[in-house]
């Protein structure tokens, strides 16, 4: 059975939402196009699902990752759970110090993509807020601040 919450590689998490902006964007070219179709396979039974999406923003930044991460099952479900995640972490005040708004872009610190890499998150795609942002705050006070992406 697929894995949504196992840890993943910082480098993965970053590299996975670039691939999913810039096909948000139209930044990139897709394989998938509205009506053709996204495979998914249950890595227990074997048994392969075609799911069709409507091109959106949304939809063409999920189908994207998955298709870099080759439908990888539980990399790719955790992957998405992770960044779920994320985008909610970024509504909440302690985020601030985080993120950076370029134009109409959001950027986010590293030291948060890289917490959240390997933060317990639940199957759901939950984190515990306050454990989270003591975590991320306790790490920045003890490292040197460096030139942070």
């Amino acid at each position: 059975m697929a894995q949504w919450n196992m840890p993943v590689e910082p480098d993965e998490l970053l590299y996975a939402l670039k691939v999913g902006n810039a096909a948000a964007l139209n930044q990139m070219p897709l394989k998938h196009t509205p009506g053709q179709g996204l495979e998914i396979v249950d890595e227990e039974t074997g048994q392969i699902q075609t799911v069709h999406f409507a091109d959106n923003a949304v939809n063409r930044f999920g189908v994207a990752i998955a298709r870099e991460f080759d439908n990888m099952g539980s990399k790719f479900f955790s992957l998405m759970t992770r960044i779920g995640a994320l985008m909610r972490l970024l509504e909440h005040d302690r985020a601030k110090p985080y993120v950076e708004l370029e134009g109409e872009f959001t950027k986010i610190r590293n030291a948060m993509i890289e917490t959240m890499a390997s933060f317990p998150i639940s199957p759901e795609g939950f984190v515990d807020v306050d454990k989270f942002f003591n975590h991320l705050e306790n790490a920045r006070k003890n490292k040197p601040r460096q030139s942070d992406n």
